[in-house]
């Protein structure tokens, strides 16, 4: 018996792969069981190169999904990386592509990288073919994908090819010809004539893993056996050998994508079954352990053998109950999306919806919203009612985060289900009812009334605690002022805020603290709209001290986000920028890709404030508004920072368009702050472009919303371009006491807005501990080693790196280093 696996060397294959250093993508098409992984992996080990091999584990539809599955991967072998990108979720918009591509290029910015992707055949998403695309042809130094697959991409590859992004490898060369089969049966101690590897290519058509399996039998009945199909190969040349529990063992697994260790055991229900897995990837090539994942692979060959002999001959333990256990085992290791798919191929539809009553399930779910809403398209309705907890948690997601409408409509019917409902206990029917009235809120956004009196009513019926709610919730939606999201009425902008701050403690204690320091958080925003800068600092303190008992981030975003406006409107922009810089590192921690829009907003913000272009993102300097990381209640938002930014280039005539695209967006909820900076923006534009008359209008609205609610700062942060057409229209009349104190605030803001110049020039001066980081930078450090070198936290590593950002006006380790390169900012290089 043959034991021992062994590598054909093939110098012209590797001739090949060597230019895979040379391109951003490199194709290799072959079919099945030619070799092309094998001699990837061989290729790759002979290196002094760092890789990161992947697979697409089964076919699949969904890019989330695919998503998930290469980022968990990927994070076994590279935890930061890894982890960053899964967390981040599949880059379907510019903003989460602009993400993943500084990510990249952040990690590759100094060394080659080579990311293998097997099996790329599998993939059947569109979305997820044109994400890889941008990928290569956005030309990330350094990183060089390897994709293996039996059929060509649906990526442009002739373009690719054509525009010297793509090198193509193609089937022809994996065939093994009469002499390399002379020399594979000598790796296995086996002689052969050219007469017998001539007859052996004839059959085998240089399939190396039909070679491989001839090579077997021949070793134990020395000739050559023809006639036979590649099922009867595996099955007198491999499956021959193994025992009754080692057939079952592999019978049971193979309905695995990959196999862990300690996963063979819960699946098989066998202690050994760690042990033989072991033992049979020794002594078959077909079953393979991938050390940088930790987990056992089974050929695609060998699988599909397994597999029709799982259909022909059944277990005792059913398909169905193994797909349940490696569901079981995913969920209980904290691979949630692979353990929901597993339990949607046994049809464990209740164990789905039971996870959905866990409240760790939140941050997944708001990161993989399509694959959620493919996954509850399989469940029968009768199931779903069968699980109400589980479902009103789905009901509460899709309300939230998909579609108010719709998710009404879900509630309506799941609430006429219950209404009148028998077999329940009075305690029980009273909790489920009082979860959907929570939901009812949600339903409600933006119209307090109907929000108070449901999340009234819920608390009572829930005794203050809910099953479904949870602190993980971004309880901002994103928006980085929460008082735009429901300030709706004109002349109730305190009433607005009292509201909320009536409800709010409902809401959080239900909801296990989510929205701690929310009720400070609204008095501040209230404070800085109606110019009172001191109390509007004090309350966004307050609300921070109270939200970082919670790890409520989103209150903290739009809490330092007033600070930074306070300290820019009292001239103090240094601070502002400190603030933006502290802000940046804490989001960057959370890895949340809806926190990460929300600071790219407050960013871009303060960059219109300052004249500071570097801080704009660069998915909202381009106008990708409408697809964002930010939930439809506060997407509005997205529009004034991108009007801020034609307003920086002073692209009048686009603003003005957008200024009409706005109406429509802030109808929905009524914003009447966004009716303000609209008509302010739009009277701006107009002004530029055709003059005080037509820019009348525009403006007599703003001053009417303003004057209704004794709103100053919203004015005076447009005061460089508004400040002309304010004093057009000074007529010197005192008895407008608003006007004229509005009038003496954008002017005072005007001031400090001047006196900037001198502030940003000390800014644009590297301390000597930023040196230092910089310097660690351009060698290749990653934070860690960074922070154990200089001997000072990670978070301090962070907040200095961020400030050299912004210094360098640079987006980026790789563009720092390139322009610290440049300008020979240090002393060695």
């Amino acid at each position: 018996m043959l034991n021992r696996q062994h590598v054909l060397k093939r110098e012209s294959i590797n001739d090949e792969l060597k230019n895979i250093l040379h391109y951003p993508l490199t194709i290799v098409t072959a079919a099945m069981g030619y070799g092309k992984s094998t001699a990837a992996r061989d290729f790759l080990n002979s290196l002094d190169i760092e890789y990161a091999y992947l697979s697409i584990e089964s076919e699949e539809k969904s890019p989330q999904y695919i998503w998930d599955s290469l980022t968990r991967q990927l994070a076994k072998t590279n935890p930061e990386i890894g982890g960053k990108l899964r967390t981040l979720g599949f880059p379907n918009d510019y903003s989460q592509v602009e993400k993943f591509l500084k990510i990249i290029e952040d990690y590759t910015y100094n060394k080659n990288f080579v990311l293998v992707i097997e099996d790329y055949h599998l993939c059947q998403s569109n979305e997820f073919d044109k994400m890889m695309e941008r990928i290569i042809r956005a030309d990330i130094e350094g990183l060089h994908v390897l994709v293996l697959t039996r059929i060509i991409p649906e990526m442009g590859i002739e373009e690719l090819c054509l525009k010297g992004y793509c090198y193509h490898i193609k089937s022809d060369l994996f065939e093994v010809n009469s002499g390399e089969i002379i020399d594979y049966f000598m790796l296995y101690g086996l002689e052969i004539s050219d007469d017998i590897a001539k007859q052996i290519y004839v059959i085998s058509e240089g399939w190396i893993s039909a070679i491989y399996l001839i090579m077997q039998r021949y070793g134990e009945i020395n000739r050559v056996e023809t006639g036979r199909n590649l099922e009867k190969l595996i099955e007198t040349a491999v499956m021959c050998r193994y025992s009754d529990v080692e057939v079952m063992i592999l019978k049971s697994l193979c309905v695995l994508d990959s196999i862990s260790p300690q996963q063979a055991i819960y699946v098989t229900g066998n202690a050994e079954a760690e042990w033989i897995v072991k033992k049979l990837s020794y002594e078959n090539s077909f079953i393979r352990f991938d050390e940088q994942g930790c987990v056992y692979r089974i050929h695609n060959i060998f699988n599909n053998y397994l597999k029709n002999l799982l259909l022909q001959y059944p277990l005792e333990v059913t398909v169905e109950e193994l797909y349940k256990r490696a569901g079981e085992w995913c969920i209980q290791n904290g691979d949630i999306l692979s353990g929901l798919n597993y339990l949607l191929k046994a049809k464990e539809y209740g164990m789905i919806l039971n996870e959905f009553e866990k409240k760790n399930l939140t941050r997944i779910v708001d990161s993989n919203t399509q694959y959620i809403l493919d996954l509850f398209e399989h469940i029968p309705n009768e199931i779903k009612y069968n699980y109400p907890m589980g479902y009103l948690a789905y009901i509460g997601f899709y309300v939230t985060n998909v579609n108010s409408v719709e998710g009404t409509n879900l509630l309506h019917d799941f609430e006429q289900r219950y209404q009148n409902i028998q077999d329940v206990s009075p305690d029980i029917k009273k909790r489920i009812m009082g979860e959907a009235e929570l939901i009812r809120a949600y339903t409600s956004f933006n119209d307090l009334t109907l929000m108070h009196n449901s999340l009234r009513k819920a608390h009572e019926m829930l005794q203050g605690h809910s099953s479904i709610a949870n602190k993980d919730k971004i309880f901002t939606f994103g928006s980085p002022h929460v008082l735009f999201m429901y300030y709706r009425d004109l002349g109730k902008f305190r009433l607005t805020m009292e509201h909320l701050e009536a409800y709010v403690p409902h809401y959080t204690e239900m909801a296990s603290g989510c929205g701690m320091g929310f009720e400070y958080q609204i008095r501040a925003e209230y404070c800085i709209e109606t110019g009172n800068l001191d109390e509007a600092e004090r309350y966004a303190y307050k609300a921070i001290y109270k939200a970082n008992t919670m790890e409520q981030v989103s209150v903290i975003i739009c809490a330092k986000f007033v600070l930074a406006r306070v300290s820019a409107a009292k001239g103090e922009f240094e601070e502002a920028f400190e603030i933006m810089d502290d802000l940046n590192s804490e989001v960057e921690t959370c890895n949340s890709p809806i926190l990460t829009s929300a600071f790219d907003l407050c960013s871009g913000y303060i960059a219109s404030i300052t004249g500071e272009k570097a801080y704009f993102a660069k998915w909202l300097s381009i106008g990708d508004i409408g697809f964002s990381d930010i939930l439809y209640q506060g997407m509005g938002f997205n529009y004034i920072i991108y009007g801020r930014y034609l307003l920086h280039e002073l692209n009048y005539l686009r603003l003005e368009v957008l200024c009409e695209e706005m109406m429509h967006i802030f109808h929905k909820f009524n914003n009447q702050l966004g009716y303000l900076h609209m008509h302010i923006m739009d009277a701006i534009a107009k002004y530029y472009l055709y003059g005080i008359e037509t820019a009348k209008k525009s403006i007599l609205s703003a001053l009417e919303i303003g004057r209704a609610d004794n709103i100053f700062l919203s004015f005076a942060e447009y005061g460089k371009y508004l400040l002309p057409i304010l004093y057009k229209f000074h007529m010197n009349d005192s008895k407008d006491i608003y006007f004229e104190q509005l009038l003496k605030y954008t002017s005072n803001y005007c001031k400090h807005l001047d006196d900037k110049e001198t502030c940003v020039k000390t800014l644009s001066i590297l301390t000597s501990r930023e040196k230092d980081v910089l310097q660690l930078i351009v060698e290749g450090k990653i934070n860690r080693d960074i922070a154990s070198e200089l001997y000072i936290a990670e978070v301090t590593v962070r907040k200095n790196i961020t400030s050299i950002y912004r210094k360098m006006n640079v987006n980026g380790r790789a563009s720092a280093v390139k322009k610290a390169l440049e300008l020979n900012l240090l002393d060695k290089v």
